[in-house]
């Protein structure tokens, strides 16, 4: 903590940080990454007296691993020149530093209750009206003339880095032959591109007393994702929060067939958005199949660099294939009735 108590010192002025409570005396408390698959070292930093953070201060895990946060910096950046930021729910950039060949992002910390699955299952509709509302604000950035390329970029590439990532698993390599196959009609379309989170679940979100939500760790979100894929994802959430499936992958798979199958709570809901996005609304199964296939193949991204002592390819493998989110891709390829829909 001594490390991010003296950067703030040393930026103090620089960084206008009296503006955000900081009077000369502060608490930060560091946070662990818990996952193989975490990029960053976080600290919460506290005006005395405070209960809430007033900023959040992000620095690589490995040394010299600067491309996820520099990438969360950006990405920040032009959301709030897209108009995207603490109203809307999203962190705002305070400052970007090079420290001994070290990126240190800091951004203001957002506000609210940590949507947990008891606070999801006490407030189910309100959960699921906030996380309507905050997919349905975030911004349309291509039209569909300007979005030529956009299953190659979303879709096509993704899953060639997956597959290299893992090269030669014979499971995971069929898997994504089999969703290109099952995509064929989505493949055809024209579809515009929008602002994307990539990952609205548990620890990432927090509901604000007026029923907003505040989303932090924008490092997979992209400027151009596919339409549905954040409501998608979110839905899941709370959906497993429901059925008390956290710790099963059975469950979770049980709360995906329960929101997703036909007569599912979640179609609707789904169906709304891709109506208020100008989207073929027919397109909602195939566009569920391609959220679980582009959040595994995330894992290309998010297992990269780690640093002197590279993830074994056995390793690897288990970290993909272990993942709640390649159970969800081959559950929606191999079993899901995807043309009831």
């Amino acid at each position: 903590m001594r490390y991010f108590d003296q950067l703030l010192r040393d930026h103090f002025s620089e960084l206008a940080l009296e503006s955000f409570g900081l009077k000369g005396k502060w608490t930060t408390l560091l946070l662990t990454p818990q996952f193989v698959t975490s990029r960053h070292v976080v600290a919460l930093v506290f005006a005395e007296g405070a209960g809430e953070p007033a900023l959040v201060v992000k620095i690589p895990r490995q040394p010299g691993d600067n491309a996820s946060v520099r990438k969360e910096a950006d990405v920040l950046l032009q959301l709030k020149a897209l108009g995207v930021g603490s109203e809307q729910g999203a962190p705002e950039v305070v400052g970007v530093l090079d420290v001994a060949g070290q990126t240190v992002l800091i951004e203001t910390a957002v506000t609210g209750t940590l949507l947990e699955p008891h606070l999801v299952l006490e407030n189910f509709q309100r959960v699921l009206e906030a996380g309507e509302h905050f997919v349905a604000a975030l911004p349309c950035t291509k039209n569909v003339s300007e979005n030529p390329d956009w299953y190659e970029r979303t879709i096509g590439q993704p899953l060639d880095d997956l597959s290299l990532l893992v090269a030669g698993d014979s499971e995971v390599v069929d898997l994504i032959e089999r969703t290109h196959q099952a995509l064929v009609p989505l493949h055809e379309e024209k579809l515009p591109g929008v602002v994307e989170h990539g990952d609205l679940s548990y620890q990432n979100l927090f509901l604000q007393r007026n029923g907003r939500l505040q989303v932090v760790d924008w490092e997979r979100s992209q400027l151009d994702g596919l339409p549905a894929h954040d409501l998608v994802f979110y839905l899941q959430y709370i959906g497993q929060s429901r059925e008390k499936a956290q710790a099963s992958r059975q469950r979770q798979l049980y709360a995906f067939d329960h929101a997703f199958s036909p007569g599912g709570w979640a179609i609707d809901p789904v169906t709304n958005h891709l109506r208020g996005r100008g989207v073929d609304t027919g397109l909602l199964p195939y566009l569920v199949v391609a959220t679980w296939a582009r959040s595994t193949a995330t894992m290309a991204y998010r297992l990269a660099n780690q640093g002197s002592h590279p993830v074994d390819s056995e390793r690897l493998r288990a970290a993909v294939t272990s993942d709640r989110d390649f159970w969800l891709w081959r559950h929606s390829v191999t079993d899901w009735p995807l043309q009831a829909l």
